[in-house]
């Protein structure tokens, strides 16, 4: 991963309320990964708070999604797929890591992967990760893809 290769996810997080509305998500899911949408559309941001579905796809098959959602987020895609049909597009995929700092983890990396490619799922989508700990939001980091 690379430094951010989009102002507009940068513009989002400096909205007014945003951070804030991304600190209240992940104290909310804490200890359990909370996860969320920045879009841009034709009636300017938007952040979209989404519920990680991780312990729903875990007890259903557990041999293919082995995490739970104390180490893993699962967005339901709908949520993206109606957002590109209401004209919106999806700027950068956020998510919490509970108690160990915000970094682009390696299983970060292969969800962000194509399953059909080596390619990025979201090509030019940026990725946010929360400093989610006992006592609150201590920050962020926002990566963007890099072949490198």
């Amino acid at each position: 991963m690379s430094e951010p290769n989009g102002r507009r996810t940068r513009e989002i997080l400096a909205a007014p309320g945003v951070t804030d509305a991304l600190a209240q998500h992940a104290a909310a899911w804490f200890p359990k990964e909370c996860c969320a949408l920045l879009l841009d559309g034709p009636e300017g941001h938007e952040l979209v708070l989404a519920d990680n579905l991780a312990d729903k796809y875990h007890k259903l098959d557990p041999e293919t999604f082995p995490r739970t959602a104390e180490r893993a987020y699962v967005l339901d895609p709908r949520l993206i797929a109606n957002a590109e049909s209401a004209g919106k597009t999806l700027v950068a995929i956020a998510h919490s890591h509970c108690r160990v700092g915000a970094y682009f983890s390696d299983e970060d990396v292969r969800a962000a992967l194509s399953p059909f490619d080596d390619g990025p799922l979201y090509p030019g989508v940026d990725y946010v990760v929360l400093d989610a700990q006992e006592d609150g939001l201590r920050g962020h980091k926002v990566f963007g893809w890099s072949d490198a």
